[in-house]
């Protein structure tokens, strides 16, 4: 291919290129019948197959990029601040009212404004696909705010895989515009977007029992070790396992793949809860069986007597957070979690994790493995537990589901799956 022919084919410089590579965290590999293709995108933790972007679109991502258009941090979605635009992917669970079928039953609070709509409401015909998608728009009263649902601008265009004949297919998801009253500064344009768009579907659900949620930017971990190894060897169960025990295990995994890390680590604190009452009546019996096996123990005296009366109102006294470190010293070996923590967690449990208000795990410091991590469980399960407005929980606020945080959660369910795995089977 002579030269002059191969800059025809290709209307972006390098350094054009390299911008949309550091946007997008892809690498662009080749340059084939009018797409830019990229290597192995990442989404949701999974390593995908090629990507390819046509060049109008990468053109319009090269613009945006130019004036300063950027990713956000914590939604998959950009923000456009001379434009002051926003625009968040979002995920739809279930049905929703607004199908083609009935969206001309619905009324939309239009009033006219200065903003470039690309489309009209209720919905708009994708000719290439035979497809009609909706359309949901409403302003505010003096025009200067739209809130749009719709599909995807070129900011968002999907980057799944795509193979050489798919290429001419033209792919699109929903996502949620916010058109501000012009060029918005970075800060203030996160913070109004966000609040409308939270406040959109919020009323869109609650009003029309249409269920949108914004989706969160995820990023896949540098690792993903795991707390216990894996057996290639497939044996007949020797392990019996009461029915609900085996329920309260199972469901874990379908949090997992629903991506809510929250209730995947609750779901196997579950069954250490279930486990907390027999466990600390175990430990119980066995402190007043000490002191009746005492050789001073005399049943005469009311002293000794009272030896076990205190031992049993300090049982009954124990908080959860005393139980959960019971049990734990009850049924794990130290040596089971210092084998965990030998782990390369990547700093997780260490003073700077990345999860903030609760207690780092230090193996050399002296305190017991057990305590240190009772402690650090039950705060996690407060953080992700305890929505009360209350200055008691300023300082360790609620841990949101889709919150970054939230994503980076693995190592801790890790160590709470060893757990219920032991407790389980030291409760055989």
């Amino acid at each position: 291919m002579s030269e002059a022919t191969e800059n025809q084919s290709m209307p972006f410089e390098p350094d054009e290129i390299s911008k949309i590579e550091r946007s997008l965290n892809l690498r662009h590999v080749d340059t084939d019948e009018g797409f830019l293709v990229f290597d192995s995108p990442e989404r949701n933790g999974l390593r995908q197959r090629e990507a390819a972007i046509p060049f109008d679109v990468a053109s319009e991502i090269l613009e945006a990029i130019e004036r300063g258009a950027e990713r956000m941090e914590e939604y998959e979605g950009w923000i456009d601040p001379q434009r002051g635009f926003a625009e968040f992917e979002v995920r739809q669970q279930g049905m929703t009212a607004f199908r083609s079928s009935t969206i001309d039953q619905f009324t939309f609070e239009l009033h006219p404004c200065t903003h470039t709509h690309a489309f009209v409401p209720p919905f708009m015909h994708n000719e290439d696909r035979d497809l009609v998608s909706t359309v949901i728009r409403v302003s505010s009263n003096d025009g200067s705010t739209c809130i749009e649902i719709s599909r995807n601008s070129a900011l968002c265009f999907p980057l799944m895989p795509l193979n050489v004949e798919a290429r001419g297919r033209t792919r699109t998801q929903t996502t949620l515009k916010v058109y501000l009253a012009g060029a918005t500064e970075k800060a203030e344009l996160v913070r109004k977007s966000r609040e409308l768009a939270n406040s959109f579907l919020f009323e869109l659900n609650v009003r029309h029992r249409c269920p949108y949620s914004l989706r969160p930017r995820l990023e896949s971990p540098s690792y993903r070790r795991r707390g216990t190894p894996i057996s290639y060897t497939v044996r007949f169960p020797k392990t019996p396992i009461p029915d609900n025990i085996a329920t309260l295990f199972s469901i874990p995994s379908d949090f997992a793949m629903r991506g809510n890390h929250t209730l995947f680590h609750l779901s196997y604190y579950q069954i250490l809860e279930h486990y907390l009452p027999a466990v600390h009546k175990r430990e119980t019996v066995r402190k007043v069986r000490r002191i009746l096996r005492s050789l001073d123990f005399d049943e005469e005296k009311d002293s000794s007597v009272l030896q076990i009366l205190n031992s049993v109102e300090r049982s009954r006294g124990a908080s959860e957070g005393e139980q959960l470190q019971t049990l734990i010293e009850e049924c794990i070996s130290e040596s089971k979690l210092q084998e965990f923590f030998s782990l390369d967690h990547g700093g997780h449990f260490g003073k700077s994790g990345p999860i903030s208000g609760i207690p780092a795990i230090h193996p050399k410091s002296g305190e017991s493995l057990a305590s240190q991590v009772a402690k650090r469980i039950y705060a996690l399960r407060n953080r992700i537990v305890h929505a009360k407005d209350d200055v008691r929980y300023a300082e360790s606020k609620v841990l949101l589901p889709l919150s970054h945080e939230a994503l980076r959660l693995y190592p801790d369910i890790e160590l709470v799956r060893l757990l219920a795995i032991e407790v389980i089977v030291d409760n055989r």
